[in-house]
């Protein structure tokens, strides 16, 4: 038992003595660790010291589900008469159009003031991504490149979408790209929404604060308008659908009872037995088309009533207001971060190089 007892004594002892010897080895070597700590900070921190500040807007709304069902009902209605109908997640429906040209174009051909200039929004977020060295492509082999479609120095100059050359398109596909990404990354558009809620956000990030909060506002607002007014369009159509259902049955319903009146006349009570089945049927065929054309009545004014009281879809919760702060961290962040990682590396590689050296020692 005493002999474990100092042979623990031992190994501990071995350990603290081993433990000094490398910290004084790396306190000996404080001017190799200062200079990689420096040198790394340096590097860090002028990489970082032009970076431009990032600014994200942030904007939440939701969808008004008591809207959502009022203009949802014809598409019940039409379901009720066998003509079907989609109700597809309006959520996924959102956040699939927020990422599609048509709504990024409604967007950035729509005027903005900045700074007390006055401009297409495409060309505001240009200029943006000019400051931060994002706009023009530099080849690493500049060989076989079409210059007539370099985008250096390129503005927008009109919003005629079916006139535009194709370094237009090229812009237009490039700013809609800035937008979305590709597969979700580098996108300076962001969408969120919850499930338990139901709340959105969307996100704008750029170099100007003035820039990312008019930006999203402007999306938002062109996004719920456009929703809003396809959604109506399609209930016009269903409406329509009704409508000529409606229209249908009352005609036959009228030629029944004429081809009925005209049966009486030709005969007058001179009836035989076959013609009386040809009249049983007529009239089965009305007394059908009465059930039909009061079921389809009470559907029809519903359908009125449904279509009179649209409403909006998406209602605004939170929309940014400046000030707005910095998301993305200043050169002074990094050069710290540098020193440290510097410091680190080098005290790794002494205690590695000492290591080293006494086992093969």
């Amino acid at each position: 038992m005493s002999h474990t007892s100092n042979n623990s004594d031992i190994s501990i002892k071995e350990a603290i003595l081993r433990f000094q010897d490398y910290a004084m080895t790396v306190l000996r070597r404080w001017k190799f660790i200062a200079i990689c700590g420096f040198l790394l900070a340096f590097i860090l921190g002028a990489l970082k010291f032009n970076t431009a500040k990032a600014f994200k807007a942030d904007l939440s709304f939701m969808v008004d589900e008591d809207s959502q069902g009022a203009l949802s009902g014809l598409t019940g209605i039409l379901g009720s008469i066998g003509l079907g109908g989609s109700q597809d997640s309006n959520l996924d429906k959102i956040l699939d159009l927020s990422k599609t040209r048509t709504i990024t174009e409604r967007v950035l051909f729509d005027s903005l003031t900045i700074d007390g200039k006055s401009d297409f929004i495409a060309n505001l977020i240009i200029t943006s991504l000019e400051n931060q060295k994002k706009w023009e492509e530099k080849p690493l082999i500049p060989i076989g490149i079409d210059k007539s479609l370099d985008l250096k120095d390129f503005r927008f100059t009109h919003s005629r979408l079916l006139d535009f050359s194709v370094l237009e398109n090229k812009a237009l596909k490039k700013l809609h790209y800035f937008f979305v990404g590709k597969d979700g990354e580098g996108r300076a558009l962001s969408t969120d929404f919850s499930e338990l809620s139901g709340i959105l956000q969307f996100s704008m990030t750029t170099d100007n604060q003035d820039l990312s909060i008019s930006v999203i506002n402007r999306f938002f607002d062109k996004l719920s308008t456009y929703y809003v007014e396809k959604k109506a369009e399609k209930q016009n159509k269903d409406f329509s659908i009704i409508e000529s259902k409606y229209d249908s049955i009352t005609n036959k319903l009228s030629q029944t009872q004429y081809a009925i009146a005209k049966f009486g006349d030709n005969y007058r009570g001179l009836i035989s037995r076959t013609d009386k089945v040809k009249e049983k049927q007529l009239k089965t065929e009305e007394q059908k088309l009465l059930l039909m054309l009061g079921e389809m009545e009470k559907q029809y004014q519903l359908a009125q009533i449904t279509l009179q009281n649209k409403s909006a879809f998406i209602q605004v919760i939170d929309r940014p207001i400046p000030p707005l702060k910095p998301i993305n961290k200043g050169a002074l962040y990094y050069f710290l971060l540098g020193g440290f990682l510097g410091g680190v590396l080098s005290v790794g590689y002494i205690v590695i190089k000492k290591g080293y050296q006494e086992i093969m020692a």
